[in-house]
């Protein structure tokens, strides 16, 4: 089942292309053409659209677009059928969901307003989609909802993905997110293995600073800690990725 995850830009809901291409069962590459088509007679266009990356089932950083209300509803109007009806009923009703959290309770912190937005809108589906999917993924997604609520170190996520069927411990979760640009690569720098900006604009981690006192100054401890929304984000990219590769072999 392919679930509705809105992010917030200037405080307000975006959605990925990827995300666009999967839920309408479109290429990506067509999704971005389409887009690229609209900069010309578009005015506001990068009101609308804002280019990024994206992992792909493999976790490679590829180009993409995020796009708020207006720009989905461009975008789609040129989407038929009756999947593609539903889908955009879905979308509207997650943008409705997120828009009114953003109003109704400005004091939340952005990665609970995510996280929130989230869960609302895979409840939704799974209720309304139950015939479609496996148990495994269900089980997977079940499990990372459960924890979303708190955030959690990246030595428990492994734990959470091992429980699952993936096959990764610690050190390597720690080196497969610096390898694909979630945390900060270079040991030389002083944020090592903190999250990257983009890691820390998608919602996908928090960190915790931790006061040291010593004999003669005190120091402050920062690590890393993978958010509601980061668990549920890893753990259907791991899954994702597993299902690609058995599908090759």
């Amino acid at each position: 089942m392919n679930d509705i995850i809105l992010s917030t830009r200037n405080r307000e809901p975006v959605v990925s292309s990827r995300q666009i291409a999967e839920n309408f069962d479109k290429n990506h590459r067509d999704v971005l053409r389409a887009v690229d088509n609209l900069k010309e007679d578009v005015r506001n266009f990068a009101q609308m659209f804002f280019e990024t990356t994206a992992p792909d089932s493999y976790g490679r950083e590829q180009r993409a677009y995020l796009m708020n209300r207006d720009g989905f509803t461009l975008l789609a109007m040129g989407f038929t059928g009756k999947a593609a009806l539903e889908w955009k009923l879905k979308y509207i009703a997650a943008f409705n969901e997120m828009e009114k959290k953003l109003t109704e309770q400005p004091q939340l912190t952005r990665s609970q307003l995510l996280a929130t937005a989230l869960i609302a809108a895979h409840e939704e589906l799974e209720e309304k989609d139950k015939q479609i999917e496996t148990m495994k993924p269900k089980a997977l997604f079940a499990d990372a909802v459960s924890a979303s609520k708190k955030s959690i170190l990246i030595g428990e996520m492994a734990k959470l993905l091992s429980q699952n069927g993936i096959n990764i411990g610690q050190n390597r979760l720690f080196d497969w997110l610096r390898r694909n640009g979630y945390l900060i690569k270079d040991p030389k720098r002083s944020d090592y293995n903190l999250p990257t900006q983009r890691s820390m604009e998608m919602g996908l981690f928090e960190i915790k600073e931790t006061t040291i006192q010593h004999s003669d100054h005190i120091s402050i401890n920062r690590t890393p800690k993978i958010s509601g929304r980061g668990q549920v984000y890893f753990v259907n990219l791991f899954l994702k990725a597993e299902k690609s590769q058995k599908a090759e072999d």
